[in-house]
């Protein structure tokens, strides 16, 4: 199993590498932010806007490797405490693109820059992790795409990130 994994892993760097093609561009979007704990949202959502920078590489006519750089905000009022982390983040994952139309589907490590209003003892952890899933539209060199975001760490006292995003970009 290992040894299908790294050759898998080998395949796609050297498809990545050989790849001509590539996109870069620049998203700006509206975020709307929960906090869950079990499942179960944890006070208010939070409204925050987020901005990424990104880089689409062809590896197949259709298929593409996403990565980039995003900064962004997790809000939430608890008890009576508007609950804020901004993080950078790191995205990853692969866009199949069909025409005008494209589905993505990846993964992203953040670093919290900075927490404002805790309302809890100890400070979120140092870093979260999450997974994306979304669909967009391209018209010229504009994009319209939505993601929807699952947090995947416990960032504090069981607390998951997790969003929707929707955010028109520029394609240079």
């Amino acid at each position: 199993m290992k040894k299908i994994i790294g050759l898998a892993v080998l395949l796609l760097s050297i498809i990545a590498v050989q790849a001509q093609d590539h996109n870069i561009g620049l998203r700006v979007g509206y975020q709307n932010s929960r906090m869950l704990v079990d499942g179960s949202k944890l006070g208010s959502s939070g409204n925050s806007i987020y901005v990424n920078a990104y880089k689409d590489t062809q590896m197949l006519p259709f298929l593409f490797f996403h990565s980039g750089l995003q900064y962004s905000q997790s809000e939430s009022t608890i008890e009576n405490m508007d609950y804020r982390l901004n993080y950078l983040g790191a995205p990853v994952g692969l866009k199949v693109k069909l025409g005008p139309v494209n589905a993505i589907g990846g993964a992203a490590f953040n670093v919290k820059l900075n927490e404002k209003n805790s309302p809890f003892e100890k400070s979120a952890k140092w870093y979260d992790t999450n997974a994306f899933l979304g669909a967009g539209f391209n018209i010229l060199f504009l994009n319209v795409d939505a993601r929807y975001v699952w947090g995947l760490t416990n960032i504090n006292n069981g607390i998951h990130n997790n969003g929707f995003q929707i955010g028109l970009g520029l394609r240079f």
